[in-house]
């Protein structure tokens, strides 16, 4: 398998996990330094990443619109969903870096106006 294919793999076995809310699953997709940067937050390692989600107390769901791959990583287009206590549907962009089987980084692009206030 190429790495092209091992990225696609390892971000869609990700983001599976994230939708069925087995963050320990989706953890262990990601390397022990993974870095997120994003419009509402940023973290150094997994612990922090799922701790800052989990403060926002909603249910969401990510649907791939379209992946664009490339050797150590992949470029993600989807809608982030947010399915309870409020609703919202938020076009967003995610660069994922992958390096030795592990997400390392993960930029995060949306307009952040479009964020619900719970």
């Amino acid at each position: 398998m190429n790495n092209e294919n091992k990225s696609l793999d390892i971000v869609e076995g990700f983001f599976k996990a994230i939708n069925t809310g087995d963050f320990d699953k989706a953890k262990s997709f990601m390397a022990n330094n993974h870095e997120y940067v994003g419009p509402m937050f940023s973290t150094k390692n997994p612990e922090d990443y799922f701790e800052k989600l989990k403060a926002f107390e909603m249910e969401f769901a990510v649907e791939t619109q379209d992946m664009l791959v490339g050797e150590n990583g992949l470029t993600h287009r989807s809608l982030l969903k947010v399915l309870n206590p409020v609703q919202a549907t938020i076009p967003c962009c995610e660069v994922f870096i992958v390096d030795n089987n592990k997400i390392t980084h993960q930029y995060f692009y949306f307009d952040t106006a479009l964020f619900p206030k719970p």
